[in-house]
C-alpha cells in the first residue's frame, strides 16, 4: 500500500512529450530547441501537479549540436540548456546538469537523479530532451536564419563527452555515420541467418513494418505513417539506400521537432506535495554498462554489454521479459532490436510488440533523447495498474547500454537499494580485446558494408582478418567492387590490399 512506502524511495511523478510537425505555413518565427524542451517541462510539471518553484535539479541531455560536428546547428545555441529552460518555465534550480551523449544518457540521466534523491541529495527534479532539427534544416532550405544563441551564468554541471564511440581504426577507414558502422553488423547478422541481400532486406522490413504501425497510431510521432513489409524492403527514390543493407525506412530519422520532460521526487515530498499515488511510477530494477569498440569483440553482430545489462535488470526484477506488460526496444537499427530480442528470446514478427512509441525510423529519433520519450510512454500506460514495463537503450556502436523496468505497485522485494550504486554497473566483458592494425597486405573478410554517395562514388569498406587473427578495416571506390559486393556478400573471400593517399585499399581475390 502507498502508505506503508519508504519516503526516501524516489519516483515518476509527471511525464509529458511534444511534437511540432512544420507544416506548409512554416514561416521565420519557427522554435528553437530551448522552446520546444520548455513546452515538454511544463506540461510534465502540469502533469504531476507540482509548480515549477519546487524543482531543485534540471537535467537536460544533450542535444546533436552539441555533441558531433555533423549536427552543429548554424544558429548557434544556448551555453546552459538547463538554465535556459528554468527561465521559460519559471523555476529556480540548485543544481544544473548537461549530460554527456549516447543513446544511454536518459536513462542514465534519470538513474542519477533517483540515487540522488533516495540519498536525500534533490528534493524534485525536472530531466528533459530536445532536438528541433526539422526545424533547423526546414528553416535552411527555405533560406530562413534564427538567432538561438542564449548566454547564461548560472552554474552548469556540464558533462562533455570525451571518450569516442569508435576505434581508431574505424574512423580512418571511411565509416563516418552511425549507419555506416551499424551496417557492418547487420551484414554479419545477415550472414548468419544465411540471408542474401535480398532475403536480409525482406527481413528487416518484416521486423520493422509493425513499429511503423504503432508510430502511425501515436499522436507524438514525427513521421505517423505505416508502411507495408513490401514498401520498406523495397529500394526505390523515396527508400533510398545509405549504407548497405539499410535503406531510409529501416534507420533512424534525426529530422524531428521533439522534446520529452519527466518530473522524478520523493514518496515523502510527493506527499507533501499533495501528488496523488495514482501518479506515481517506481523503478524496480535498472542495469547499465558499455562493451569494447565494435571492431575488437569477438562476436561483432552482437554486444555482451547488451546481454549482461538486460540479463541483470529482469534478474533483479525477478522476472522475465515475457513478464513485461510494455516493452520498448531501442530501434536505431534492426540489428539492434534483433541483438536484444536476441537475449530475450523475443519473437519478432510483430506478435509480441516490441515499442510502445514506434520506434526511431517511424516515431522519429530525437538524438541522444528517445528513449525519454518510451518512458513517457510508459509511465501513462502503467498508472493505476499491476502492470510492469521495460525499457532499453543503446549508443555508440551498440556498445553502451542500460537497461529499467518500471511498475506503480512494486512488490515488497522490489524495492531498490538507493545507497549501493554498484548494483545498477554491468561490469565490462572480461574477453580479451581483439587486437587491430593500421594495415596487413591481406586477409579474409568478416563483413562488410558499402556507403551509397549520391554525389561521388560509393564507397565499400570491409572489417577483415589477417591468418593470425588480428583484423583490420580497408575501403575501395571501385564500382565494380562495390557492385559485386552488393550482388554477392564478400564475407569469406580472401582480398589483397594496396595503399594510397587516403585509405588502405583492397581488391577482392580470385
Amino acid at each position: 500500500m502507498p502508505e506503508a512506502y519508504p519516503d526516501h524511495l524516489p519516483i515518476i511523478v509527471g511525464a509529458a512529450q511534444y511534437v511540432d510537425r512544420p507544416g506548409d505555413d512554416f514561416g521565420p518565427d519557427f522554435d528553437s530547441p530551448m522552446d520546444i524542451a520548455a513546452r515538454a517541462c511544463g506540461m510534465a510539471l502540469e502533469d504531476a501537479g507540482v509548480a515549477p518553484g519546487a524543482v531543485d535539479t534540471i537535467g537536460v541531455v544533450r542535444l546533436f549540436a552539441d555533441a558531433a560536428p555533423a549536427w552543429a546547428s548554424p544558429f548557434g545555441g544556448s551555453n546552459n540548456p538547463p538554465e535556459s529552460i528554468a527561465q521559460r518555465i519559471k523555476a529556480a534550480p540548485e543544481r544544473r546538469i548537461y549530460t554527456d551523449a549516447g543513446g544511454t544518457a536518459p536513462l542514465t540521466l534519470m538513474m542519477e537523479a533517483c540515487q540522488a534523491i533516495g540519498r536525500g541529495e534533490q528534493g524534485v527534479t525536472l530531466i528533459t530532451g530536445v532536438e528541433a532539427i526539422a526545424n533547423q534544416r526546414r528553416a535552411q532550405r527555405a533560406g530562413l536564419t534564427a538567432d538561438w544563441r542564449e548566454a547564461h551564468d548560472a552554474p552548469l554541471d556540464n558533462r562533455v563527452y570525451s571518450k569516442r564511440m569508435a576505434s581508431p581504426q574505424e574512423i580512418r577507414s571511411g565509416l563516418t555515420l552511425p549507419a555506416h558502422y551499424y551496417g557492418l553488423i547487420e551484414n554479419l547478422q545477415a550472414h548468419d541467418m544465411g540471408h542474401d541481400l535480398a532475403a536480409h532486406r525482406r527481413h528487416m522490413a518484416r521486423m520493422m513494418a509493425p513499429f511503423s504501425a504503432i508510430a502511425a497510431r501515436n499522436p507524438y510521432a514525427q513521421f505517423p505513417t505505416q508502411y507495408s513489409v513490401e514498401e520498406i524492403a523495397t529500394v526505390d527514390r523515396a527508400n533510398y539506400p545509405i549504407a548497405t543493407p539499410f535503406t531510409k525506412r529501416v534507420v533512424a530519422q534525426d529530422a524531428v521537432n521533439q522534446s520529452a520532460a519527466l518530473v522524478l521526487t520523493s514518496v515523502g515530498r510527493a506527499r507533501e506535495l499533495g501528488v496523488p499515488p495514482g501518479q506515481w511510477i517506481f523503478l524496480t530494477a535498472y542495469a547499465e554498462g558499455e562493451d569494447r569498440y565494435m571492431c575488437e569483440r569477438e562476436d561483432m553482430a552482437r554486444s555482451e554489454a547488451m546481454r549482461r545489462v538486460i540479463t541483470h535488470t529482469l534478474d533483479m526484477a525477478h522476472a522475465r521479459a515475457t513478464d513485461m506488460a510494455h516493452i520498448d526496444i531501442y530501434s536505431c537499427f534492426p540489428c539492434a532490436v534483433q541483438a536484444a530480442c536476441d537475449v530475450m528470446d523475443l519473437p519478432i514478427d510483430g506478435s509480441v510488440p516490441l515499442t510502445v512509441t514506434g520506434g526511431l525510423p517511424y516515431f522519429g529519433g530525437p538524438g541522444n533523447n528517445y528513449s525519454m520519450h518510451a518512458v513517457v510512454e510508459m509511465a501513462r500506460r502503467i498508472r493505476g495498474s499491476d502492470q510492469r514495463a521495460l525499457v532499453t537503450a543503446n549508443g555508440g556502436i551498440l556498445s553502451k547500454h542500460a537497461a529499467v523496468v518500471f511498475s506503480h505497485r512494486p512488490a515488497d522485494d522490489e524495492l531498490v537499494d538507493w545507497g549501493n550504486e554498484e548494483i545498477f554497473k554491468v561490469q565490462p566483458p572480461d574477453m580479451p580485446a581483439i587486437p587491430m592494425l593500421d594495415a596487413a597486405e591481406g586477409g579474409t573478410v568478416l563483413t562488410w558494408t558499402v556507403i551509397e554517395k549520391r554525389d561521388k562514388p560509393s564507397l565499400g569498406v570491409v572489417l577483415a582478418a589477417t591468418d593470425g587473427g588480428a583484423r583490420f578495416f580497408a575501403s575501395t571506390s571501385d564500382p565494380q567492387v562495390t557492385a559485386a559486393m552488393q550482388a554477392s556478400s564478400p564475407i569469406g573471400r580472401h582480398i589483397e590490399t594496396f595503399e594510397d593517399d587516403q585509405y588502405l585499399r583492397f581488391r577482392l581475390a580470385g
